[in-house]
């Protein structure tokens, strides 16, 4: 069971709390009360409650207190406000900064119930895709030996000639084809909830290089992962296969699988990440090739992650949306370049030119934005990053992603050096640089501030961290409208309280979310019922309605006839 500890100054609430709820039927055990914040500390010290649940009001330490301070000693719990309808503005800053949820007073019992159920549900699916993870590195651990993932970083890091080559790869029994071979390179830009430990985050690279290999498997192909532990722009390798004659057809099978493995390392490990892909090269050229596939993943940067980025179309591609001639263009292109070698970008930090670099690395800025940083004035520190991002974009139109990354990283090398004496441990500072490093320039304003000023992130930047909230939120619809999705069900895929994103979206598209999904569904059934000969019902079902007469209901509603006529008429 779950446990749960209830923190409220009245007595008489946290009784009621205690008796009118049946806790052991929702899988919960109470371990005890506190009625101030300091106590709470105390019992959540040594019970470690799953779920606190806690007044957002009390004398002495108040349940804002409560939860920064619980997180800081590193209780992993999650708390859910109660709070009074004039601190409504407090709660919802609340939720931000990280608590669950929260619920006004009178607490109501379904409320109550179902925000636990909700919790309850995140808590045992976070413990699940724990469990999952450590499966899959030991998996990982035992199927690629030391000796192989060492000689693959070698091949990796320079050419080797083909009398070396061909008695390792028999010894250490690598079963690709030698003259036909596609590297990736996968980088992760968010790591989930997870702890960021530097053990976790090489256990995650073994998990991501080992569901990329099964990935690509499943597309009929051959793959060997490789890991990277300390490389500054990659989290991990991998070698594909893709066939002895190397088709169209087959290439397209490699950058299949490579969407596919960027979606499911999200909906497996709970990270997102993007992957860069190379040419056809054989095995000589493997340095060569994994430069260019880190060269080509550096699409990132400027357009986001979630995506596989190959050198024939730019690399927009979202994950999990290859489209009808797929990956075949990619792997012509990159024979081609086999043919033809040209030599990529390397991934070391190249300088820009002069010019650039002082554009990048403007001594006052970087000034200004440390002053900002030591007086905690976010709303300064986010004028200052909009300042620095237009020049971070204006030098990516004119020099290579790569090298503006690097230039880049040069910054951050000297913004932490200037934080050391702020961080607790050297532990906490390379936490921040990881985030820094593999942040897409259309994150890196809201990462900087969540990463330096928490506390001011939700006001100095919510205008790119709701934009991204809603890009987000948008891609999970498109994807799943079919399912028969809710509200409920976006607002839990992106991490919001439901009434909060309710009200965000409205904000930001210009209508509820209902109505959005209404006009999606029924967008795309007519474009069924005019396309295609298939029954109204199955047309209903594909396009998220289970009950068919609701289905013909609204659809009359919003087309003034049913659907049916709908297809007379189009005819």
């Amino acid at each position: 069971m779950l446990k749960l500890m209830i923190v409220d100054d009245e007595l008489w609430i946290r009784e009621g709390l205690k008796q009118t709820v049946d806790w052991p039927a929702h899988g919960i055990r109470l371990i005890g009360e506190a009625e101030n914040g300091k106590q709470a500390l105390e019992l959540a010290a040594s019970e470690a409650p799953d779920i606190i649940l806690s007044d957002i009001r009390m004398p002495g330490m108040d349940g804002m207190a409560l939860m920064e301070e619980a997180k800081r000693q590193g209780i992993d719990a999650k708390v859910i406000l109660i709070s009074g309808f004039s601190d409504f503005a407090y709660a919802q800053r609340a939720v931000q900064l990280g608590a669950f949820d929260y619920m006004l007073k009178p607490i109501e019992e379904d409320v109550l119930l179902r925000i636990i159920d909700r919790c309850t549900a995140e808590i045992l699916q976070k413990r699940k895709l724990s469990s999952r993870l450590t499966k899959l590195t030991e998996l990982a651990r035992e199927s690629v030996p030391l000796a192989r993932q060492k000689h693959l970083e070698l091949c990796l890091s320079r050419p080797m000639a083909e009398h070396e080559l061909q008695p390792i790869w028999r010894a250490l029994d690598i079963d690709l084809n030698p003259d036909r071979l596609v590297v990736l390179s996968a980088v992760v830009h968010d790591w989930g909830e997870r702890g960021l430990s530097e053990q976790g985050c090489a256990l995650m690279r073994y998990a991501l290089g080992k569901l990329m290999e099964e990935t690509l498997a499943e597309e009929g192909g051959r793959a060997l992962a490789c890991p990277l532990q300390e490389h500054a722009y990659a989290d991990a390798a991998v070698l594909a296969d893709p066939g002895a004659a190397a088709s169209p057809g087959e290439c397209a099978a490699v950058r299949r699988g490579a969407e596919r493995a960027a979606l499911r390392a999200q909906q497996v490990l709970g990270i997102r990440i993007s992957i860069g892909a190379s040419g056809t090269v054989d095995r000589r050229q493997l340095s060569t090739a994994f430069r260019e596939a880190l060269t080509n993943n550096m699409g990132y940067f400027v357009h986001g992650g979630d995506r596989v980025f190959a050198a024939a179309d730019g690399g927009l591609a979202p994950a999990g949306r290859c489209g009808a001639n797929g990956g075949g263009s990619d792997c012509r292109k990159g024979e081609a370049q086999a043919a033809a070698p040209k030599e990529p970008e390397a991934p070391r930090d190249e300088p820009v030119q002069a010019a650039n670099r002082t554009e990048l690395l403007d001594t006052s800025l970087s000034n200004r934005m440390i002053h900002a940083l030591q007086l905690s004035d976010g709303c300064r520190l986010a004028a200052l990053l909009d300042e620095q991002l237009e020049r971070l974009r204006e030098s990516a139109k004119h020099c290579p992603a790569m090298s503006v990354r690097s230039e880049l990283n040069l910054f951050i090398d000297l913004l932490l050096s200037k934080w050391r004496e702020h961080c607790k441990s050297d532990e906490a500072l390379r936490l921040l640089k990881l985030q820094l490093y593999r942040c897409p320039l259309q994150d890196w304003k809201a990462t900087v501030l969540a990463a330096f000023l928490p506390h001011r992130a939700g006001e100095a930047a919510a205008g790119p961290s709701t934009k991204r909230a809603i890009d987000k939120a948008l891609r999970y619809i498109h994807d799943n409208f079919h399912r028969g999705i809710s509200l409920g069900d976006v607002a839990e895929a992106i991490y919001l309280n439901p009434s909060y994103f309710s009200r965000m979206f409205h904000a930001e598209v210009g209508e509820p979310l209902s109505k959005y999904l209404i006009r999606m569904r029924m967008s795309k059934a007519k474009e069924l019922l005019e396309q295609t000969p298939l029954k109204v019902y199955e047309i209903a079902d594909l396009v998220g309605y289970k009950d068919f007469r609701h289905f013909v209901k609204t659809f009359k509603e919003w087309e003034g006839m049913t659907p049916a006529q709908f297809r007379n008429y189009g005819a």
